[in-house]
């Protein structure tokens, strides 16, 4: 059986070599298929990649519950301003009633003064839980984090971002010093790393943590929220529990049918959509273009298995005067045809890698190349030379022996 297997196959080879410039034309087209379609999921795998960096780097699986802008009440005069019914306990019970919820983290903040030494600057103060820096996605640089005990005590600490200790400490640790906020003192217990810009735009590291139990007690005496931090199990699951989390609000706050929401949900990737959509943009041009290529290589495949039919038809009649049936003769050239698509599948690979390196180092895309990257365009070339083989397999095995013996 092996030996057969092995006779056949150099029977092939033979077969595609001695096709000459019509066989590296058929390779070629083939190859620039493969190619294509190699860059374009290269591109897409790269493409998610970066997003799911964005969104580790912001925090997995998150949304924002904003206090909304609201009317003033009537015969209080005019204009809008923020809700005060975003509590703290909504999001105890957000995480009661919603199952897909993995915690909730409350947020109060406010832009203050913060003075060291003869420097100050004008900031975000965020009073926080404890669970913030880790959704998040903070590290620290120096010092400790915030904890329960700080938040039980109402301690004056504070964790600061790298960028206001550039400012009001020339870039120096400020652990271990002392800073005003709006008049109070608050000890730097620690410092976080920098992180840069958020996906839409702001300074990550200018900002000041505290325990929120001390925002609300020394520096605003409120006992609302600015906004609640949400996050879910299962990123899939994000718009859906978006739309619960809207409906046990409004129930929460007693809102009636037709009476906007006194709140606000935002997404945290929305610049990474927008990113998204532009590489899907992107995908969807080198789908077009591998889309040509791989049909002008079937094309060149077709092309030439039809011409090594037209110039072995006395070979044909041979074949099938000593015992060779009409399915036999198919499934050689269905063979022959295959195997110059799969070789120019190998072709199109190496010519693919080369061309995501270079578009790499050229345009500085995030690319990359995975197990499917590689297996679905070489089973794509084998497709190619399966569906493009067939007609000219079925022409020869048509051809009647005697025919085709007489010409010859």
């Amino acid at each position: 059986m092996s030996t057969r297997l092995t006779l056949q196959l150099r029977i092939m080879a033979l077969a595609v070599r001695k096709s000459g410039f019509r066989s590296v034309l058929a390779l070629g087209s083939v190859g620039l298929g493969i190619a294509s379609m190699m860059i374009m999921l290269a591109l897409g795998t790269g493409a998610d990649r970066e997003l799911q960096a964005i969104t580790d780097k912001m925090g997995k699986n998150l949304f924002v519950i904003k206090a909304g802008q609201v009317p003033v009440a009537p015969g209080r005069g005019s204009g809008w301003y923020a809700s005060n019914r975003l509590k703290e306990s909504d999001g105890v019970l957000l995480r009661r009633q919603i199952p897909g919820i993995e915690t909730t983290v409350p947020i109060l903040e406010a832009s203050f003064q913060v003075k060291h030494d003869r420097r100050d600057l004008v900031t975000t103060v965020r009073g926080v839980s404890p669970d913030f820096p880790r959704v998040r996605n903070f590290q620290l640089d120096e010092g400790r984090l915030l904890d329960e005990l700080d938040g039980l005590n109402r301690s004056r600490v504070a964790v600061v971002g790298p960028f206001v200790a550039s400012r009001i400490n020339d870039g120096l640790s400020l652990v271990g010093s002392q800073i005003w906020i709006a008049g109070v003192p608050f000890d730097v217990v620690g410092q976080l790393a920098e992180k840069g810009l958020s996906s839409d735009g702001q300074n990550e590291d200018d900002q000041i943590l505290i325990p929120l139990e001390t925002a609300r007690s020394r520096l605003l005496n409120v006992d609302y929220l600015s906004r609640l931090l949400v996050q879910v199990k299962h990123q899939d699951q994000m718009s859906v529990i978006q739309e619960e989390a809207r409906e046990v609000l409004r129930v929460s706050h007693e809102l009636d049918e037709g009476v906007k929401d006194d709140f606000d949900i935002l997404s945290l990737i929305r610049v990474s959509q927008i990113r998204k959509m532009s590489s899907a943009f992107l995908q969807g041009l080198s789908q077009l273009f591998a889309a040509i290529t791989l049909a002008t290589g079937g094309a060149g495949v077709l092309a030439v298995t039809y011409l090594n039919v037209k110039d072995r038809t006395s070979e044909i009649g041979l074949r099938m005067a000593i015992g060779a049936r009409r399915k036999d003769i198919a499934a050689l050239f269905v063979a022959e045809a295959c195997l110059l698509s799969a070789l120019g599948g190998l072709a199109g690979l190496l010519l693919g890698g080369l061309a995501i390196a270079a578009l790499t180092q050229m345009t500085g895309w995030q690319m990359a190349v995975d197990l499917e990257g590689v297996t679905l365009p070489l089973l794509v070339s084998v497709l190619l030379g399966l569906v493009f083989g067939v007609f000219p397999a079925v022409k020869a095995s048509r051809v009647m022996p005697v025919d085709a013996l007489r010409d010859a």
